[in-house]
């Protein structure tokens, strides 16, 4: 490691500055390493490759010279200073008031913040709540409903369309309000004509209507629309009817649930959605059991989050979202992304600090463990320090529900809990 001398200036929160000195013995070989690369490759009028002298070289690549001796120290230098500091960085570093010259010591500052000194509490004997769900026929029914649904046929007819019919349209732009759909035609638009599958204002719209037919439609879009270019807007369509399909749904009976795969028969059928349901069920209820966990010690635990660690995320993020959605501000951005960058990294600290006052660690063969599971052909396999921090994360959960006071409470299965 680099022999460096390093001093910290000044301390605001989670921030420190600290003054960096590198010997002149250093700075020198290191320039000498660097102007001796230059003078190898250079060619010099009258002299053949590699023969030009150190101080031609210095001369002509001084500026770059110098620019490879900063990006070579200060990384080094940065290091043996933290560890001398024996301060725990986070975030990226702000350099400044860097002096670098041949035969003098090489002295810049640094700031930076540090992972946070916080005593954590609250972590033991929690309150929770654990969720049972009993899955009835009520719960198996709508299940096989959505199955009956997907196995559904459908007739092209010639009649007006109705309700429950799947129709085919071209739609063209006549007016819109933001002047922002750039597509002015779109064409073979499949529309579920039942209520939540389609916009009202097309629902209301297309019933009736017959193949050939057309009828200016408005449409106005709510806030909440995934398309940046209809959120919000209101686009008045003229719209051509090309195709009605009636739909038709099998009789559930043992051969609708033959067709569905390896069931024996309608009961094995719901015996096995009834299964399914229930270790979907439990998961949710695990997801919740952790969500009350790591809700309540966040609470307990309200201390500040350095502001560069949020400046940084926040300015990723903010630079992801608006390469997808032009109209999206880093004001809007900040205010809805703010509060679960802090939650987040309260919590990443929780577990790093729950493990070193409780002696919780990962050993290096339950790692491995987890890599011999992965599938040699995978495209992504997670990194040793991902895995390794999931599993610290869960031991940590498990060792906080087993010094919690965790009562059962029977639930009325909601299917929303159920979905990813």
């Amino acid at each position: 490691m680099m022999n460096v001398q390093a001093t910290i200036t000044a301390e605001k929160g989670w921030s420190r500055t600290f003054q960096v000195t590198v010997p002149a013995a250093e700075v020198d070989s290191t320039f000498d390493n660097f102007t001796e690369r230059y003078r190898k490759d250079a060619k010099f009028p009258g002299f053949r490759p590699g023969k030009a002298t150190a101080t031609m070289a210095a001369a002509r690549f001084a500026t770059e010279i110098r620019q490879d001796v900063l990006e070579d120290i200060i990384p080094k230098a940065y290091e043996a200073a933290l560890g001398q500091l024996g301060i725990s960085a986070i975030g990226s570093p702000r350099l400044d008031k860097v002096k670098l010259e041949r035969g003098a010591d090489m002295i810049f500052s640094i700031e930076v913040e540090i992972r946070p000194q916080v005593d954590i509490t609250g972590y033991k004997g929690l309150k929770l709540q654990k969720h049972i769900y009993q899955i009835t026929d009520n719960d198996v029914d709508p299940a096989i409903e959505e199955l009956r649904e997907m196995s559904s046929t459908f007739t092209e007819v010639t009649r007006p369309a109705q309700t429950g019919d799947i129709v085919v349209c071209d739609l063209q732009k006549i007016y819109d309000k933001r002047n922002q759909v750039k597509k002015n035609k779109f064409e073979n638009v499949r529309l579920d004509l039942r209520e939540g599958r389609a916009r009202p204002e097309f629902l209301k719209g297309v019933l009736g209507m017959t193949v050939g037919e057309g009828k200016e439609i408005e449409v106005q879009y709510p806030d909440d629309e995934r398309d940046p270019d209809l959120r919000g807007n209101t686009v008045l369509f003229r719209t051509w009817l090309k195709s009605v399909s009636q739909r038709t749904l099998p009789v559930v009976d043992d051969e609708f649930a033959k067709k569905l795969g390896t069931f024996t028969s309608l009961a094995d059928l719901r015996e096995k959605v009834a299964a399914d349901l229930r270790r979907r069920a439990d998961s949710a209820a695990i997801k919740d059991l952790a969500r009350q966990v790591r809700q309540q010690i966040v609470e307990a635990n309200p201390f500040d989050v350095p502001q560069g660690f949020l400046d940084e995320y926040l300015e990723g993020v903010t630079s992801r979202l608006q390469q997808a959605d032009k109209t999206l501000t880093p004001e809007a951005i900040r205010n809805q992304f703010s509060p679960l960058a802090i939650e987040q990294f309260r919590w990443d600290y929780i577990v790093f600090e729950i493990a070193r006052k409780e002696g919780i660690a990962v050993q290096d063969q339950e790692v491995k463990d987890i890599q011999a599971t992965w599938p040699d052909d995978a495209k992504e396999k997670p990194s040793e320090e991902k895995i390794r921090e999931t599993l610290l994360e869960n031991k940590i959960y498990d060792f906080i529900v087993a010094n919690a006071e965790v009562t059962e409470a029977a639930q009325v299965l909601n299917p929303k809990i159920l979905t990813p």
